[in-house]
Formats: C-alpha cells, structure tokens, sequence
C-alpha cells in the first residue's frame, strides 16, 4: 500500500530509504517483493537489486549493471515522473558494495546466470548486469536473429542494380554518393541500417531503394510483395505521404506505409498474430523512424521476419530513446553491421543536410559532437538563431518581444485561416511556430508555457470568451484512433466551415467535435512529443541545470525540429549539462553483438 506522498507503507530498511529518495516507486517496490516472496528470498540487497532493476526499465534501460548503478541511477527519471525537475540525492543512500551485492545477487534463488534455461528465474545476472528475464531472452533473440542475417542477398542481379543506381538522379556528387551506397547495400544485403540526420535524405532514399527493389522483381519476373512500416501511426502516415511526393521521380507508387504493432498483428494480453511459426509474407520490410522503437518490439518483428525478407532499418540514431525500454537502432550502430560483401558495411550514413539552413545544422552537429563551447558560440552568432540567456522560470513572456510577436503572428494567422474555413492555410500557420519544453510540468514545463501562450494568444486573437471550441484552437491527439485515421501525436486546428466548427488534422481530414476524443489543446508540447515532425520555427524552453531530462538527445532534438530558426531559452548553463551529457540507457546488446565471432568483418 502507497500513500499519497509517494511513500511506500510496505517498504522497509533500504528500500524505504530509497523511496523516500524518490528513486524507487510503488511499482518497483510490490514487484520485488512478491517475487521476494515467491521465492522465498529475504536478502535486502536481492530485494534492492530486483527493485532497481524495476525501476531502471521503466526508465527505459533494458539491464541494471551493477558497478555503474550510480551513475545510471541519475537517468531514473522520466518525463511524466511528478520529480521531473528534481535529481535525486543519490551519495547520501546506502549503496550496497558492488563486490558483495553482486556475490548476493548471484546466490539468490531470484536469479539466474548466463547459462540457466528460459524462464527458470524472474531475474538474470549476465556480465555483471542485472536482467529481468523477458527483456533477457528479447535481447538474446535478436542477437541470434541478426547473426543468422548477416551478409549478401542471394540472387542480386548486379547489372540492374547498377541501372537502378543511375536512373532517376542528375547528380554525381559525394552528397548523391551515399544514398546510391545506402540502397547498393540494402538491395545486396540482409539487413541493412541507413542513419541520418533530418533533412539528410532517408525518404529519398527509401523511394530509391522500393525502386530497385521493384527493378529486381521485374528482372527476375516475379511480383514485389514490400511493406513500408514505422512505431507510431504519426510516422507511418508522414512516411507515407514523403514517398507519395517522391513517387514519380521514382517509378511509381510506394505501398501505404502502417505501424509496426498493425504490420505485426500485435493484440494486447495475445500473441502477435506473425511470430516464428508464421512469418511476414513480404520480400522486403522497410522500418522508419528507428530510433524509437524498443528492444521488445525488435524482437518481435525479427521473429516474424522469414529467411528470405530483407529488412531495411532507417532512422537517427542521436535523436531521444524510445518511450518504452531499449535504443536497438543506437546499439546495432554502435556495433558495425556487417554488410554484403567485404569493404561495403551494412550500416550507411546519409550526413549531408538538404533541408536546414546551414546555421542550424551547424548548431545540431556541435551538439552531437558534444561540444559546449562550439555550441554556445553558435548560438551566440548564428543569424535565425536566438538564445537567451536567462532562468526561464523568472521570464516574463509578456516582455520577450521576439517570442511575443511570433505567438502573435501565429495566433492572428492561424485564426483568420479558421475563420475563413482554410484549412491547409491554418495548419500551416500552425506549424510556423512550435514552442517546445522538456518537462512536463513546473515552471519548464508544457503545463506552465502551454497557459501562458494561451492566455496571450488567445487575447492576440480575440478568443478569451468564445468558449472550449473556438477558431484556431490547437489540437493534439493523445491516443491513436484508427477507426477515424487519427494518430497519437497527430495535430489540429479548430476551423468554421459550412457544417459548423470542425477540427483540421495533421492528416488533411476534417472532423466534428462530437466524435473526437482524447484531443487536448495544444500551445506548448514536450520535445518527446515533437520527434519526427518538422516545424518552421522551433523555442524551446530549457530547465535549470541541476534537471536529470537534460540530455545531448533531447537538445539535439529539440534544435533539429526547426527548418529556418530556433530560439532557446534557458542558462547557458543548462546548456552546457545537455551538450555534454549522454543519456545513460543501459543495454547489453552492442556487447552481445560485438563479441560475437567475425560480426565486424563478415
């Protein structure tokens, strides 16, 4: 039982320490327990053990290694966490030493080694990790599957490969180079990884490659059964409509693009309809968007993969994690895919930038680089670019003109398109700007920002008293409704039409208020919430230093959603702790993969 601070009643000694810490939570805690009690373990540090690695995967780590508990400990802290801006006071707790925890961890019936069968133990204790045994055996599944497919494709006709490499395309530069390597090696290989940036090219370069693919099925006179698929129905919908603007350049249109969860017919509390005893009928499988998807949905999407399915993986290994457990695309990177043929790696970087104005490409780049200074010069410097300097818990909104007036122009735009029912025109006014916060709550957060650019905005337009539907309210879907082809993340505005007032989405469909649900109003969102849409102008609000959501992935993110300018407010300080710190999300899996004989030279 849990009050209503937080504090577990049934949590003792230790674990009562650390949730008093807001380390641990209620889950955490029962979870150890019954299996404490199941098994009849009594050992305080077995329990801290089960009941941190608990909680290290709902911070998104698939392990809990326990020499560097310390310092992942810091990264315990999610977004919806009510501690957002808070890091814990992690040297004043009773850490176990690590020598005798893990001589603990290793003699309690809760555990099992490296070498025990499936599913004997709850938890397992690999490489001085410690595993909840489902993500184990998920991670060990996909290292075994992407052994087993690595190198060439068998069959590849060489000559048409090489024709579909120069159709379609005038340029001969090192810029078109890398796309023309990118699909050279998804056609030749298994599995394939084709990194980049936004704006590097990857849709372009997923077209190129559904036509060469479509080029060897004709060569070969047999039919291209191809799916296109991405982790959110907002993905698989953009990815849909970017290929849809590059069909005709490429031979035709490219199949409709769909999530994961519905391409693996995954239903709750069941298994998924494809899995190891029956397979994806399709010759290829392109996943987009990589970057978030999970350790457990990459092992089931492998598993459903047949010998003969070439799978092309596409994402931005440096942007945010997935919400759920795991950074498969940033571990499978990080331990070189082998690739079709010797010389020729399986993994394909696109780093050329088509879509951004140079400053904030430069801006992203030192910031994945990991260099503060060259950052904060940058931002200091760079024409587009605002930054201010400043606590933005102590900023008035109402006396930061710039920010002011680009509410305002958005505000008064958006409006007069809804009024006038245009609802491409009041879309696009709406992603002219997007204000954007790391925290959910408190001062830095979307709950604080989203009211204050309502208030303005709203008074901007003349709407404070036209009630809960009014003309330009922005919207946002919460969960993905299929039934009206709506996803989760998808935006809006509200217009007057003909038929009445009505929402526009992001997916050029209209609908009335009444059968809409789980749509909020809109004026600020998270940076997690922003991932893969693009925007012309990007402010993002940025916490105190001491924040533990301050990471090089959320600020790169953040920058990366701006086409042409980017305002930040926030210390430079704060700055400084983003540029330079990684997200810690523990994972065994570019161990697994690297240690395996001949994986980098195959």
């Amino acid at each position: 039982m849990s009050v209503a601070d937080g504090r577990v009643v049934s949590a003792r000694d230790d674990l009562a320490r650390f949730n008093e810490a807001g380390l641990l939570e209620a889950p955490d805690i029962h979870t150890a327990q019954l299996i404490a009690r199941t098994a009849g373990e009594r050992n305080p540090m077995a329990l801290l053990g089960a009941a941190l690695a608990m909680r290290a995967l709902r911070a998104g780590s698939v392990c809990l290694p326990i020499r560097q508990v310390h310092r992942l400990a810091q990264f315990f802290v999610r977004d919806a966490d009510a501690q957002a801006g808070i890091a814990p006071e992690l040297d004043a707790l009773p850490w176990p030493g690590a020598d005798e925890w893990l001589d603990a961890l290793a003699g309690s019936p809760l555990v099992g080694d490296e070498h025990a069968p499936a599913n004997e133990h709850p938890l397992r204790l690999v490489d001085e990790a410690l595993y909840l045994e489902r993500h184990w055996q998920d991670q060990e599944s996909i290292t075994r599957i992407l052994l087993g497919r690595c190198g060439p494709f068998p069959g590849v006709d060489g000559q048409v490969l090489e024709q579909s490499l120069a159709w379609g395309s005038g340029r001969s530069d090192r810029r078109d180079e890398a796309q023309r390597r990118a699909v050279r090696t998804a056609i030749g290989a298994r599995t394939t990884v084709i990194c980049g940036g936004p704006g590097t090219g990857k849709t372009t370069t997923i077209s190129r490659v559904v036509a060469a693919a479509r080029d060897q099925a004709e060569a070969s006179g047999t039919p291209l059964r191809i799916a296109l698929a991405a982790p959110t129905g907002k993905a698989a919908a953009r990815l849909s409509e970017s290929l849809e603007e590059h069909a005709r350049e490429f031979g035709g249109r490219a199949p409709a693009a769909t999530t994961l969860h519905r391409l693996l017919g995954v239903r709750p509390d069941r298994a998924p309809r494809f899995g190891p005893g029956h397979r994806l009928p399709f010759d290829m499988v392109i996943v987009d968007e990589m970057s978030m998807v999970s350790l457990e949905l990459m092992a089931r999407l492998l598993e459903a993969l047949g010998p003969d399915t070439r799978l092309v993986m596409v994402g931005d290994p440096d942007q945010l994690t997935p919400v759920d457990a795991g950074a498969v695309l940033a571990d499978i990177t990080a331990a070189g895919l082998p690739g079709p043929e010797p010389g020729l790696p399986g993994v394909v970087v696109l780093d050329h930038g088509y879509r951004f104005t140079s400053g904030i490409s430069d801006i992203a780049r030192a910031i994945r680089d990991g260099d503060p200074d060259r950052t904060l010069e940058l931002l200091a410097g760079t024409d587009r670019v605002e930054f201010h300097d400043q606590d933005a818990a102590e900023l008035d909104l109402e006396a930061t003109l710039s920010l002011r007036t680009a509410l305002v122009d958005q505000a008064l735009a958006t409006t007069r398109a809804a009024r006038e029912g245009r609802a491409e025109a009041a879309t696009e006014a709406l992603g002219a700007h997007r204000l954007l916060c790391a925290h959910r709550t408190g001062p830095y957060g979307v709950t604080t920002w989203g009211a204050a650019a309502e208030r303005l905005q709203r008074a901007a337009a003349g709407q404070l008293g036209s009630g809960a539907w009014y003309d330009g309210r922005p919207l946002l879907a919460t969960r993905n409704l299929p039934e009206l082809g709506i996803s989760n993340g998808d935006t809006g505005v509200v217009i007057t039409t003909d038929r009445g007032r009505r929402a526009a989405m992001s997916n050029h469909r209209t609908y009335p208020a009444y059968v809409l649900e789980d749509v909020e109003t809109m004026y600020a969102m998270t940076v997690h919430k922003s991932q893969g849409s693009q925007f012309d102008n990007v402010t993002l609000v940025l916490p105190s230093p001491d924040s533990p959501l301050l990471t090089r992935s959320l600020l790169y993110t953040a920058v990366t959603r701006a086409r042409t300018g980017v305002r930040i407010i926030g210390p430079a300080a704060s700055v400084r702790v983003a540029v330079t710190t990684e997200a810690q999300r523990a994972s065994g899996l570019t161990a697994r993969l690297s240690r395996a004989p001949g994986w980098r030279g195959r």
